[in-house]
C-alpha cells in the first residue's frame, strides 16, 4: 500500500479539519509579518486554515488527497484563500520550494507530527532568508505512555536541533505537553 493510499484510508471519514497546532498559535507573534507560509504533511488542514485566516498566504502540503480535498472544502466554506499541493514528502528525491509552488522559499514552515528526516535536513532550503520554522515532534519518552506513533517516527532527546541543520534555533522546548511527550523547535534561516 503506498503513502497516499495509506494516508486516504486515515482520512476516509474526515468532514471537517483538525484543530491547528496549539504550538504555533501559542507563537503567532512570531508570525507578525510572515506574508507566505507552507504546512508540510499538514493533513486535512486545521493548522493552514489558522495561517490563511490570518491573512498569510498559505500552502498546505500533503499525500493525501482525500486530506485535502476535506482543506479545500473548508477554506472555501471560511471565505479564506487556500493553496493545496499534492506531493509524497518521502519520495526521493524531495520536491524542493519551486516544485511546491513557491520559487522563492516560504515565510513560515510548519512540520508538525511528521518525521521525515531527509526533509527536516532540507527544510531551511524551502524558507526565504530570515524565514522561520516550527518543528513538533514527538519523543521516544512518548512511549512510556502512548504506543503511538511507533518508534520510526520518534525523535531521541534533544535530536530535533540536529536534524534541523541550516537553521538557527530561537527556542527549543522538550517534555510532556498533554499526554504527549514531544520535542518543539523554532528556527530561523539566515539572512
Amino acid at each position: 500500500m503506498s503513502a497516499a493510499e495509506r494516508w486516504d484510508a486515515k482520512y476516509a471519514d474526515a468532514r471537517e479539519p483538525g484543530l491547528p497546532s496549539e504550538f504555533v498559535t501559542g507563537h503567532a507573534d512570531l508570525l507578525a509579518g510572515c506574508a507566505t507560509a507552507v504546512d508540510l504533511a499538514g493533513g486535512t488542514g486545521g493548522t493552514a486554515l489558522w495561517l490563511a485566516q490570518r491573512d498569510i498566504d498559505t500552502t498546505l502540503v500533503e499525500v493525501s488527497q482525500r486530506a485535502l480535498d476535506v482543506a479545500t472544502s473548508a477554506a472555501a466554506d471560511r471565505d479564506v484563500q487556500l493553496r493545496t499541493v499534492w506531493a509524497d514528502l518521502e519520495a526521493e528525491p524531495l520536491p524542493t520550494a519551486a516544485e511546491l509552488g513557491n520559487e522563492h522559499g516560504w515565510h513560515a514552515a510548519v512540520c508538525a507530527n511528521f518525521l521525515h528526516r531527509p526533509l527536516l535536513d532540507a527544510l531551511g532550503g524551502l524558507l526565504a532568508a530570515g524565514g522561520i520554522a516550527f518543528v513538533q515532534i514527538a519523543t521516544v519518552d512518548n512511549l512510556h505512555v502512548n504506543a503511538r506513533p511507533g518508534r520510526p517516527y520518534l525523535v531521541e532527546r534533544g535530536e530535533l536541533p540536529e536534524l534541523c541543520r541550516g537553521l538557527e534555533p530561537v527556542g527549543f522546548d522538550e517534555g510532556w505537553f498533554g499526554d504527549r511527550h514531544e520535542a518543539r523547535l523554532i528556527a530561523r534561516r539566515a539572512v
